[in-house]
């Protein structure tokens, strides 16, 4: 390999540090805010519209971690909603009620653009944290590669093929 092969390769490996530096710092980001925010989902994207005008699609939240009984109405909150509603993806809605049952906390919540309140109560183990922060659609970006997740990687080592099969020649 000349030396133009090899400021190539020094180039295509300065982007792949680059590339991991990256991803080493969003995860570091991620690390610090569940400490520091005492919640396992610290950032939420806004995937529905159930919430407008307050928050977008797109909108990026940032959840703080809450015990239950320190609630309150109009809190707007992360939660698992109950069986046969709950498909893997956790719902943001305003709490409506808060009623106290057999020493326990039950929580009634909608989202603001709905017409009707969520069919179902919570308590507290459905909560995951309440919303402390709102970015505007700076996650616009997160919920279009969502479903892209797969093409994006082929995507990139199609490119490292062609970068790679360049710098041989």
């Amino acid at each position: 390999m000349g030396s133009e092969g090899k400021k190539k390769l020094r180039e295509v490996l300065s982007y792949i540090i680059l590339i991991i530096v990256a991803f080493a710092a969003t995860e570091a980001i991620q690390i610090a805010a569940r400490s520091i925010l005492n919640v396992d989902t610290p950032f939420v994207v806004v995937a529905s519209g159930s919430m407008k005008p307050t928050l977008n699609v797109g909108d990026l939240l940032i959840i703080g971690g809450i015990n239950s009984s320190n609630l309150k109405v109009g809190d707007i909150i992360i939660f698992r909603p109950p069986k046969p509603y709950w498909n893997g993806v956790p719902w943001v809605h305003r709490i409506i009620i808060i009623q106290h049952k057999d020493g326990n906390v039950i929580i009634k919540t909608k989202g603001d653009a709905n017409t009707y309140p969520d069919p179902f109560w919570l308590t507290g183990e459905n909560v995951i944290g309440k919303v402390i922060g709102r970015i505007p659609y700076i996650g616009m970006l997160s919920l279009a590669l969502k479903n892209w997740t797969i093409p994006t990687v082929i995507i990139i080592i199609i490119l490292a093929i062609i970068i790679f099969m360049s710098m041989r020649e």
